[in-house]
């Protein structure tokens, strides 16, 4: 187990429910105006936003480093008869396995900047053509508010368009969502955008 893993793992067991049950309001309006398919959350915790997914009807693949996460989110499924590929592991590890995706999710994740351009990278080869991308994040303007303590892990607008230069973007916007257990809410970054449907970059 690394270390990340443990230190995770050990969060998730200090509480009953480390996030808030509800789904990200932007990823629900996202997902609404796209046809069921294929999804994948990246580093999905207890799967707020898969479980709303899968209720859905969408096909839920979900990876996450926290066994203690995911056991949680696998008893959230069973008790609403739900299905879904839950996967303890690395995303830059088990992402050959795994296939292309209608929707890829990445919430509220947040490594330095070198680590994230990676994030983005595994995030794309696991698009399918026209795929969408969904992001949500702290924004730069949340530092010192909720969220990690270090500027470089946090969001911003200039980022997403750079790094997504190719996407034909569907939604960039800064909101203040419902703030988790112990944060006070605070601005986050949300972008929805569509991977071409041919592309020289993979």
């Amino acid at each position: 187990m690394t270390d990340h893993a443990k230190e995770w793992d050990e969060r998730y067991a200090s509480s009953e429910h480390l996030w808030i049950a509800e789904p990200d309001p932007a990823l629900v309006e996202a997902a609404s105006g796209l046809g069921v398919g294929r999804s994948l959350d990246i580093g999905a915790g207890e799967g707020r936003n898969s479980l709303w997914l899968a209720s859905r009807g969408w096909d839920i693949t979900a990876v996450d480093y926290s066994k203690v996460a995911l056991d949680r989110f696998g008893d959230a499924l069973n008790a609403r008869g739900l299905h879904g590929q839950l996967i303890d592991g690395d995303i830059s590890d088990v992402a050959g396995d795994l296939g292309e995706f209608d929707l890829v999710i990445i919430a509220n994740i947040h490594p330095g900047l070198a680590d994230r351009e990676d994030l983005y990278k595994v995030a794309r080869s696991l698009l399918l053509p026209g795929g969408v991308l969904f992001l949500i994040g702290h924004h730069k303007e949340s530092f010192g508010i909720a969220g990690p303590p270090d500027l470089d892990r946090l969001l911003d607008e200039a980022e997403m368009r750079e790094q997504f230069s190719d996407f034909e973007v569907i939604q960039l916007m800064k909101v203040v969502d419902v703030s988790d257990f112990g944060h006070s809410p605070a601005p986050s970054l949300v972008f929805v955008a569509r991977k071409p449907k041919t592309s020289d970059t993979d």
